[in-house]
């Protein structure tokens, strides 16, 4: 289930992603802040009305996340589709992806304490090695 759970979720992020370089490709730079607010204001509406809808109540902790990712997820994308309005997509999601990949791995390390086997510390390798050809 969680390897379906996994492609659904890559399938989807893909979607997202092609639709932040279509906007740039079809000349559509202008409508960047109407862009932003459906990506973030779709899933809020979403999220209230199903907690109006099962009575649920949100805990301080659950809003501070929620406005971190929020925040964090809204300028990561406006970064991304500058640059993609200064760089080809074959660049600039490669080294976006790599740099999610390096910082996700660094914060597991360090804060959760997670090792990597040498198969894994190969990949990372090996992906810095992709980003550096591509350039």
């Amino acid at each position: 289930m969680s390897l379906f759970l996994l492609i659904i979720s890559f399938l989807l992020t893909g979607l997202v992603l092609i639709t932040n370089k279509a906007l740039i490709a079809w000349g559509l730079e202008g409508q960047t802040d109407l862009y932003m607010l459906a990506f973030y204001g779709v899933p809020l509406i979403l999220a209230a009305s199903t907690n109006a809808i099962y009575r649920q109540k949100s805990s301080r902790t659950d809003i501070l996340v929620g406005l971190i990712m929020g925040a964090a997820g809204a300028t990561g994308t406006l970064f991304l589709l500058l640059a993609l309005a200064k760089m080809p997509g074959i660049v600039a999601f490669p080294i976006r992806n790599l740099g999610n990949v390096v910082l996700t791995g660094i914060v597991g390390i360090i804060f959760w304490k997670e090792r990597l086997s040498k198969a894994q510390w190969m990949g990372g390798l090996l992906s810095l090695v992709a980003i550096l050809l591509l350039n």
